[in-house]
């Protein structure tokens, strides 16, 4: 019962005081109504402190009137509304129908989530864990793996499980409205729909899965009011981001896992793989997986990122398509992924609506910043990010991780993100039709020549600038090509320039032929400084390509251009190769002037690597005339100037031309220690090449003492480590090995056949870690 007590202030004697303090003690915990009449008395002291201190009790209706009729309105009104509060009958909770808010039944058995499925489940049957936020870009999933649990768990909770998908809600004020109608609750007029949602889940111990809340995210406090009202109730909610709620466990729906580029495919019924096949199976139910479509399937699935929605969308297509006949229309986009089943939200019909769906969620801001991100071809960092885009972009990109449509990936402890190719292929076409394309693809290759240029001076002395480049690989060559493309040939020499130690280290020598040679072919009105870096990258290029006839020509006019505007340091990598073309000849005398005239031109622009040069080209001519005494002073003058220049490849070089002079004169252990050294520095620089060149030289080394099983697995682990492009570069650089043994077969003749085949096997699981370990052993 409610009653309330009444008292009306108009005089300012301070004997008033006393009366109205026993009302209120009288009162104790019932609700007042006081009525003041203005003005408020504040003549006494005693009478305006206890009158404020009324008007800060929670229980007090505090009033003021003037004329007394106004006052007898207000008694009138404020009573008649308790007696309707008091006699009012107490609303029936809400009877839900039963029809409603049931688990939708799976169409399709789920595929390659059972890891998910169980780590889940354990979380879900965790009594600490209140709520799980699903998270992860559109038609990964999160809605099928959600309804798989709410079916597993269905016997899990007493009240079992209801399900509420929110797709159609726009306006977080309709959360309330949407909650109570999914659930079938008949609401109260009298009071917001979320206290009838409370009244209905207050008593209940279920699972309550809420589905696709990205778009209503604001309205998230509503999940935490409802678990504090329930606490018999757990929550499963969808979203393509993170909630921000207390006591979240927030769990990233990854795509399904693919065979690795490197495998032999044995591994093909992967998550994404098995899906496609069943979904293609579905479609045609004479489709299976055949040696002949194995890889096209793979690369399919590849392509759509292991998406499962992407993927059933595309199986989906074998009815009137195989499947080397799919990939090869998808090369041209993802718009041939449409005609989903109809039974699917308008918005997963094709994999560009699921995208769109997220896209339009975007402020105008963060639609500018994902569109422009498409730019970036290999992901990008932090740094690529401020410095395009300045440093308030970071935090438009949280937002973007966030909503799943970029993903970080954390390479130690510097973050990394991308987009999933399907992701950036429509962030691209939106980016085209902002009218933004071209100085967005402007700002980012400028981004990485600069880059380029920076780590230039670093690449033969820290190994970090050579995995920097190797991590930004893709986007260096979508810059080369954006240049090259817009016929910006002085920038593209400029990269070229930069990156031409990189690509000669790790192995990107065709990489390095197909630009340089492409902008000669097309360049026009060059600059004669840029004519002559131009000709220098592509008599070089041909030079490791074993193209002596284009080196020498392109060399010799690069060497004259150079001459002409007194640029010494150039000059001298010019004649040093040609030098080297003539040592090849066996044109000694020839190879000695121009090895002396790059020894001077080195000396007078302190380019101490061609000083080194210029000793390994030396030294090999000297041994070549059969003087390995010689050879050996000059390679040992090489390898001091390089180690005192923190000259990566000439260190290298010049040790393993070292090694070559000692097996030459029979010092077997000097030889060894010359190629473990020559070893530990090319694994430190990542030249993975050189490390192989080293490793067979010392399984011939092992040879010519009788370990015939340490060379076996040295051989195997430098096959598996070597590329024909890999060791271009040390090849041209370095006299032949002298190979007295006879090679593979003939350590299989020493060996046993299962001795053999182990040794073998296990030089090649061999990463360069284990092998330089093994090898240094």
């Amino acid at each position: 019962m409610r009653s309330a007590s009444t008292n009306s202030i108009s005089s300012t004697r301070p004997e008033a005081s006393s009366p109205i303090r026993a009302i209120a003690e009288l009162a104790e915990d019932l609700p007042k109504l006081v009525y003041v009449k203005r003005p408020a008395p504040d003549k006494d002291p005693r009478l305006a402190a206890m009158l404020d201190g009324i008007r800060q009790d929670a229980r007090v209706s505090y009033r003021t009137f003037g004329a007394a009729e106004e006052l007898r309105g207000m008694v009138r009104d404020d009573i008649a509304l308790l007696l309707s509060e008091r006699f009012a009958a107490p609303a029936p909770p809400p009877d839900p129908d039963p029809d409603l808010a049931t688990v939708p039944a799976p169409a399709s058995p789920i595929l390659g989530r059972d890891e998910e499925i169980d780590r889940l489940e354990k979380l879900l049957r965790d009594p600490g864990v209140r709520l799980v936020t699903l998270t992860g870009p559109g038609g990964v999933g999160k809605t099928r793996l959600a309804t798989e649990l709410a079916v597993m768990l269905a016997d899990a909770y007493p009240d079992g499980v209801r399900f509420v998908e929110l797709s159609t809600v726009t306006t977080t004020d309709l959360v309330g409205a949407a909650l109570a109608q999914e659930l079938g609750l008949h609401t109260t007029a009298s009071r917001p729909p979320i206290d009838d949602v409370q009244s209905y889940l207050r008593n209940r111990t279920l699972l309550l899965v809420i589905d696709n809340f990205e778009q209503v995210a604001e309205a998230a406090p509503v999940i935490s009011t409802l678990l504090a009202a329930a606490p018999g109730v757990t929550a499963l909610v969808t979203s393509r981001a993170a909630l921000r709620l207390t006591g979240e466990h927030t769990v990233e729906v990854l795509p399904l896992p693919l065979p690795d580029p490197d495998s032999d495919y044995s591994d093909a019924r992967t998550g994404a793989v098995r899906l496609f096949v069943d979904r293609a199976r579905a479609a045609n139910r004479d489709f299976a997986l055949t040696p002949e479509n194995t890889q096209a399937v793979i690369e399919i699935c590849r392509r759509l990122d292991g998406l499962p929605l992407a993927i059933e969308l595309a199986a989906a297509k074998v009815r009137v398509l195989p499947p080397p006949a799919l990939l090869e229309r998808l090369r041209k986009g993802i718009g041939a992924l449409t005609g989903g089943a109809r039974d699917l939200p308008v918005r997963q019909r094709t994999l560009r609506n699921t995208i769109a769906w997220s896209h339009d969620l975007l402020t105008h801001d963060q639609q500018r910043l994902f569109c422009h991100l498409g730019a970036f071809a290999g992901g990008f960092d932090l740094a690529a990010v401020e410095s395009v885009f300045g440093p308030a972009a970071v935090d438009t990109l949280d937002v973007l991780v966030e909503s799943s449509l970029v993903t970080q990936d954390v390479r130690e402890s510097e973050p990394r993100f991308r987009m999933l190719d399907s992701i950036r292929e429509y962030a691209l076409d939106r980016l085209r039709d902002s009218g933004l394309w071209h100085p967005a693809h402007v700002a980012v290759a400028g981004y990485f020549l600069a880059l380029a240029e920076r780590l230039e001076p670093l690449l033969g002395i820290d190994p970090a600038a050579l995995e920097g480049l190797e991590i930004e690989h893709d986007n260096l060559n979508a810059s080369m090509n954006w240049f090259i493309d817009e016929r910006d040939y002085q920038r593209a020499i400029r990269m070229g320039w930069a990156l031409w130690v990189f690509w000669w280290l790790h192995g990107h020598v065709e990489e390095s032929a197909r630009y340089m040679y492409q902008i000669a072919a097309e360049a026009r009105d060059l600059s004669d400084e840029a004519t002559a870096f131009l000709l220098i990258g592509t008599g070089a290029t041909a030079f490791v390509s074993g193209d002596t006839e284009r080196a020498e020509r392109d060399l010799t006019r690069a060497e004259q251009l150079l001459r002409t505007f007194g640029d010494d340091g150039n000059r001298a990598l010019a004649t040093g190769v040609l030098g080297t073309i003539a040592m090849r000849r066996g044109h000694y005398a020839r190879a000695r002037e121009l090895l002396e005239e790059t020894r001077l031109l080195g000396a007078n622009s302190n380019t101490d690597w061609v000083r080194s040069l210029y000793y390994s080209r030396m030294g090999i001519i000297s041994l070549r005339e059969g003087d390995p005494k010689t050879a050996a002073r000059i390679f040992r003058e090489g390898l001091e100037t390089a180690r005192g220049s923190y000259d990566r490849l000439g260190t290298i070089a010049d040790l393993y031309s070292l090694a070559v002079t000692a097996v030459t004169t029979g010092d077997l252990d000097g030889a060894e220690q010359y190629l473990r050294d020559g070893m530990t520095n090319a694994a430190e620089a990542g030249d993975r090449g050189s490390m192989a060149f080293c490793l067979e030289a010392l399984a011939d080394v092992c040879a010519r003492r009788g370990r015939y099983a340490r060379a076996v697995r040295m051989t195997a682990a430098a096959r598996s480590l070597r590329t024909a492009s890999t060791t271009v570069w040390l090849r041209a650089y370095v006299p032949d090995w002298p190979t007295a043994y006879g090679g593979l077969p003939a350590l299989r003749s020493q060996l046993a056949d299962e001795e053999f085949s182990s040794a073998w096997a296990r030089g090649s699981e061999d990463d360069i870690s284990s092998a330089v370990e093994f090898a240094t052993s």
